[in-house]
């Protein structure tokens, strides 16, 4: 019976690690697609002219809209 649970322990602990090792390596694959997709957010921001665009009147329809906003 002592050689049964002896097995038994043995295979636990070594599901246990693998376990382990398959948390981590998912955690390491989920922080370097966080950085890769922070880093791209961070390239996509516009550079700010200082001009208020709700404030200034459209004077062209854009691509695509019938609706064209006039002061």
């Amino acid at each position: 019976m002592k050689y049964a649970i002896a097995i038994a322990d043995r295979a636990a602990l070594g599901s246990l690690k693998l376990l382990v090792a398959l948390n981590v390596l998912f955690f390491l694959s989920f922080l370097v697609i966080a950085l890769l997709a922070a880093g791209r957010m961070q390239t996509e921001i516009p550079v700010r002219t200082g001009a208020n665009t709700l404030s200034v009147p459209q004077t062209h329809a854009p691509a695509g809209s019938v609706i064209t906003i006039a002061g």
